[in-house]
């Protein structure tokens, strides 16, 4: 009886479909491997160098995030805390941006007045200096969290807008020559032909404005703030103390890597999933 019921009980645990390991293998392997070489590159200058000042080994700097991350410093804070502050900024900065980014797309593909008067400034926009966004912004903002915000979302609209925009006016006319023979909604139209064939689209336009927010939101931080990873890279490079630099890049490299292979990745393999059963 005893071993029936442990049979039961056991056969009760599902098991992982093989799809599912294969993929998280495969995801590992895209992020161990090339962390792995770097590693072992970072170690191999570090002791030729034999110069922690100028680039410090690894095992230092492991240290000194060590403590870091479980110490307060001056500000009353752990590099979690300032890590939390910038990714928080760029998430929202990112989700604002690529907002504008659908709206001002969608207005560009559907009205001809937007067109005109919105795509010959366009270039302009795209060129404008990063660094001259952020200055700005600083000084109309008076050195505050919407200062980081605006200058974020300013600098990396356009790039998202434009991509959009390309893809409304890449949409099948066959689809949606045959939603207006059947009569189809304008709900219907959105909903089956230009939200599945933006979908691509809008995560290709969101990868593109998250890599730019990030870099954007650090270097505010570097111009004009007290608090956040940006600020902390500023503070210990001043000083001359690259150990600490490398220390708070670290675990900003790290939560880049989990957005991107823990959050969009997964997201983007499950709304795509369609096209696997397709083929």
């Amino acid at each position: 009886m005893a071993s029936e019921t442990g049979a039961t009980s056991s056969a009760r645990i599902p098991a992982l479909p093989d799809d599912f390991l294969g993929t998280v293998l495969d995801r590992a392997r895209q992020v161990l491997v090339p962390l792995v070489v770097i590693g072992a590159a970072w170690y191999a200058a570090a002791s030729l160098l034999a110069n922690p000042s100028m680039l410090p080994p690894p095992g230092l700097v492991f240290q000194r995030i060590v403590e870091i991350t479980t110490t307060t410093d001056f500000h009353q804070m752990t590099a979690i805390d300032h890590l939390t502050v910038t990714v928080q900024r760029a998430l929202f900065a990112s989700v604002l941006a690529l907002a504008f980014s659908v709206i001002g797309g969608i207005l560009l593909s559907t009205s001809d007045l937007a067109e005109d008067s919105i795509s010959s400034w366009l270039p302009f926009w795209m060129t404008t200096p990063t660094l001259v966004i952020i200055l700005l912004a600083m000084v109309w903002f008076r050195f505050s969290e919407t200062s980081v915000i605006f200058a974020a979302v300013v600098a990396s609209t356009p790039f998202g807008m434009i991509n959009i925009w390309e893809g409304a006016q890449d949409v099948d006319y066959n689809l949606l020559t045959m939603a207006d023979t059947l009569e189809a909604s304008t709900y219907m139209t959105w909903r089956h032909v230009y939200l599945p064939h933006l979908l691509p689209y809008l995560f290709g336009s969101y990868r593109y404005i998250l890599g730019m927010v990030w870099k954007i939101v650090v270097l505010s931080e570097v111009f004009g703030l007290s608090v956040g990873i940006g600020a902390m890279f500023s503070y210990y490079f001043q000083q001359g103390n690259l150990v600490m630099v490398f220390a708070y890049l670290m675990p900003f490299i790290a939560v880049v890597l989990v957005i991107e292979y823990g959050v969009l990745k997964p997201l983007e393999t499950y709304l795509f999933r369609w096209r696997g059963q397709s083929t």
